[in-house]
């Protein structure tokens, strides 16, 4: 009998750490951010040098329809060196792109964590390409507002 209780005492306890199968169930979610004072040409942002531009929204849409899905800040980073943090919807951020900028291809992304209805919390991370133009006249031809449409990179907070 003794044996068989210190059998129990070692399996019971085992088995409160057996994770269920939905533990990690990550949310499906989208991304659409809009900018002012910069263009969007084929999922690429272009500012000018110089000038400031703005991220004005970010809006979280879960893809199960119906559930409700919502970032609890943007940190936000330029070049992969975090600029600043926005912990407020529509998590607006206003980027000073300076003169001495090099002109070219850089990179802005968002982070932070994501919640969403019945799902476990989620780490999202949102990037896009930035091209800086010497002037406005170096800008293609946009072809709709400054909008991305951004399908985000979504893992678990848990590693």
């Amino acid at each position: 009998m003794k044996k068989v209780l210190i059998l129990l005492s070692l399996v019971i306890p085992a088995l409160t750490f057996v994770s269920c199968s939905d533990d990690n169930d990550l949310p499906d979610v989208d991304f659409d951010m809009t900018f002012e004072n910069a263009t969007v040409v084929d999922g690429t942002l272009y500012v000018v040098q110089g000038q400031e531009f703005k991220v004005s929204t970010i809006t979280v849409t879960n893809n199960e329809t119906g559930k409700p899905a919502a970032l609890t800040a943007a940190n936000y980073y330029w070049d992969y060196l975090y600029v600043g943090t926005s912990v407020q919807p529509p998590y607006t951020f206003e980027f000073e792109v300076s003169e001495t900028m090099p002109v070219g291809r850089h990179i802005l992304e968002v982070e932070g964590t994501l919640i969403a209805l019945d799902k476990s919390p989620a780490f999202a991370l949102i990037s896009n390409d930035v091209m800086v133009v010497a002037s406005a006249d170096d800008i293609p031809q946009a072809t709709g507002p400054a909008k991305i449409h951004a399908k985000a990179t979504v893992s678990d907070t848990s590693k």
